[in-house]
């Protein structure tokens, strides 16, 4: 869904097919429990003319839309899974980034041993990673890399976020006290937020499998998943082999496992913050 409406499925490489399945399962099983397309309409808050065009396989009707009629005609999923089908062959019709993939997605968990992912960081944060990276080139040149837009502890609608952070990426010294202090506080408000939940890796834990690099993983269904691997240049890898997505989803389990808990990570993000110097303390201690 684009600013509340559906977006027009295009006849390319057979993704109409996709789409035109789609809505001939929402229009049976509406026939099925004899809901008039007006009042199924009215229950998932679009209008007949779309939901119509929906069932004629015209229009993608975005993940929200999708999941309410799967709930409204008692389809367990199946159409939400369905949906995502659809979606994902017609995001794959082009290459895809993650600026492309990241809207519809209603859980994204992302790994990071070395520095915060973007989407958690500060604008003051990420200026000063950025000129730890790029030394020598400004910021307003920096259009290589995707720009992924960032998360607000009172995003009520956004998806749902799972980040697992080695603590040495938030002991790393990137920034001034000031600026690092600022992006600890901003991430422990972040991880109070019923959407979003941080793990830490606490420094000292033994090898555990990931060291090898960042990852996120996406899922849009129950049974559709894409793993976006981030780049240091470019645009990152989007992943959609189904093995190489189960290795990640797998990975990421594990990683959870040898993480703090949610409460945990919360105290010790605080512990962090209270050894970054204020401007009293660094005052005795010049």
């Amino acid at each position: 869904m684009v600013g509340g409406r559906g977006i027009r499925a295009v006849d390319s490489g057979g993704t109409l097919d996709h789409w035109e399945g789609f809505g001939a399962r929402v229009w049976a099983a509406r026939r099925e429990h004899d809901f008039s397309l007006d009042y199924l309409a009215a229950q998932v808050y679009v209008t007949s003319e779309m939901l119509q065009e929906i069932e004629t396989g015209a229009l993608d009707p975005g993940r929200r839309v999708a999941q309410d009629l799967d709930r409204n005609l008692y389809l367990d999923g199946e159409l939400w899974d369905a949906w995502g089908s659809a979606h994902l062959a017609t995001l794959f019709q082009d290459r895809v980034t993650i600026t492309d993939v990241l809207p519809e997605a209603f859980q994204v968990r992302a790994y990071a041993p070395l520095v915060l992912p973007e989407p958690y960081l500060t604008d003051a944060y990420a200026t000063a990673l950025h000129r730890a990276e790029r030394p020598m080139e400004s910021l307003l040149l920096d259009d290589d890399r995707p720009h992924v837009g960032r998360l607000l502890p009172t995003s009520g609608a956004a998806p749902h976020h799972c980040l697992v952070i080695d603590e040495t990426a938030l002991t790393r010294t990137l920034a001034d006290a000031d600026t690092t202090r600022a992006q600890l506080l901003h991430l422990h408000r972040l991880a109070q937020s019923d959407r979003i939940t941080v793990h830490i890796i606490p420094t000292g834990t033994p090898y555990h499998p990931g060291l090898r690099g960042a990852f996120w993983t996406l899922s849009f269904s129950p049974a559709h998943t894409l793993v976006y691997s981030p780049h240091a240049r470019g645009p990152g890898h989007v992943i959609s082999e189904p093995a190489l997505v189960k290795g990640y989803t797998d990975l990421y389990a594990t990683l959870q496992g040898v993480a703090l808990s949610a409460d945990d990570s919360l105290h010790r993000v605080t512990e962090i913050a209270a050894r970054v110097p204020t401007p009293e303390r660094r005052a005795l201690h010049p």
